[in-house]
């Protein structure tokens, strides 16, 4: 049975935006037709390949606002766009989900990418401030409810799914009052014709080059750093391991460390430890330069309070690179495929600077041995939502 998919997505950037892109691109590939509704720009990747392509009105409004304005602005155009492509069912992505209320003749299916549970708990403690503080919570936990809120109500209709991207996330979801029946999990996926091992001297080399930086023996890797990520609590982390294992490491920090009076924290933190010879800032870096890093280090590092499925773990797992991350979201089930589970740190309080170093000096001491073939690519995590959009068929 060969699928009609109308894919109403919300952007192409970011984590989602990737997500987006690669499971449309995975389910063409499996012979679905899928008819691609966004406001955002296509993507070369997608032209000529979609069945066909609507454009939808941008909202101008950001969480927790952004699904209700969607809504507001596209509803007419999604009822005519499914009257006039006949699809067998609607995939969208998080409260986006709203649009079931244009949608009532078909399944309609959402990918819950998370949920903030975690944020809510520790985001208070954030080295946040002022405004910045005031902004960030506010957002953060009003977004939370609100999502959760209509999750609950929405996911009722008969006609209304959600797939978490995280067995984590689906019972955050479930303990939200999302009934059980209704939201299913699968782990986002990996392109590994991209993301593949290659040598790790040469790749430090490239660094090197690329980023003018010189690597020290060790190489340690942070992606997408901020306060939600753990960034700080990190480099807690890495000036306690100087202390026990010597300077002979260097920590590569890749993206935008967020907020300004959080970044301005977080370097003053590496000053204040003496660590600017072992910790680099690289900044926002493109993605086709991601899988260099992922084989240039020796180690990666995900000690994030809150997460959904981050691609940061398949993505170095599939570069060959282990893993070392907090047990939440999606981290705990991509290191249990990998045989990593003792590189798993269990949050029980907000500083756990001390059990990130000693999972760091846990890798440093002993020789990993993983199985980073097993994680899933994006067939294979396509294959499982077409079984859950053909059952919600049935």
């Amino acid at each position: 049975m060969s699928l009609k998919i109308l894919h109403i997505a919300p952007f192409f950037h970011g984590g989602v935006g990737r997500v987006t892109l690669n499971l449309t691109k995975a389910f063409i590939r499996l012979g679905c037709k899928v008819v691609l509704a966004t406001p955002a720009e296509i993507l070369k990747e997608l032209r000529g390949h979609v069945e066909k392509y609507y454009t939808l009105r941008n909202p101008t409004m950001r969480d927790p606002l952004y699904a209700i304005q969607f809504y507001g602005l596209n509803h007419k155009k999604i009822k005519d766009i499914v009257k006039l492509e006949k699809p067998d069912i609607v995939l969208t992505h998080g409260p986006l989900v709203l649009v079931s209320k244009a949608v009532n003749s078909m399944p309609i299916v959402s990918i819950v990418h998370g949920t903030y549970a975690n944020e809510v708990r520790w985001m208070r403690y954030h080295p946040i401030f002022g405004l910045e503080k005031v902004r960030y919570v506010t957002s953060i936990y009003a977004t939370h409810r609100l999502d959760m809120m209509m999750y609950r109500v929405v996911a009722q209709l008969s006609n209304v799914y959600l797939i978490a991207v995280s067995g984590n996330t689906r019972r955050e979801l479930i303990e939200a009052g999302v009934r059980e029946d209704k939201v299913f999990s699968i782990l986002n996926g990996v392109d590994k014709e991209v993301f593949k091992p290659m040598n790790k001297d040469y790749a430090k080399t490239l660094v090197e080059e690329m980023f003018d930086v010189k690597l020290k023996n060790r190489v340690f890797l942070h992606v997408n750093p901020g306060p939600i990520k753990g960034t700080h609590t990190l480099i807690k982390a890495i000036a306690l391991l100087r202390k026990v294992y010597g300077n002979d490491f260097t920590l590569l920090i890749v993206g935008r460390l967020g907020p300004k009076t959080y970044r301005e924290y977080v370097e003053d933190m590496i000053r204040g430890f003496k660590l600017e010879d072992n910790v680099k800032l690289l900044g926002y870096v493109e993605n086709k330069k991601l899988p260099i890093l992922y084989n240039a280090a020796d180690i990666t590092i995900v000690p994030s309070y809150s997460e959904g499925s981050p691609l940061v773990i398949p993505e170095s797992l599939a570069c060959g690179t282990p893993v070392i991350a907090t047990n939440v979201g999606g981290n705990p089930e991509y290191l249990r495929m990998a045989g990593l589970e003792n590189y798993l740190i269990n949050i029980t309080e907000y500083n756990f600077c001390k059990k990130c170093m000693q999972r760091i000096l846990l890798a440093l001491n002993h020789e990993i041995k993983m199985q980073y073939n097993s994680i899933p690519s994006w067939k294979d995590s396509a294959v499982k939502y077409l079984e859950i959009l053909k059952w919600c068929l049935t």
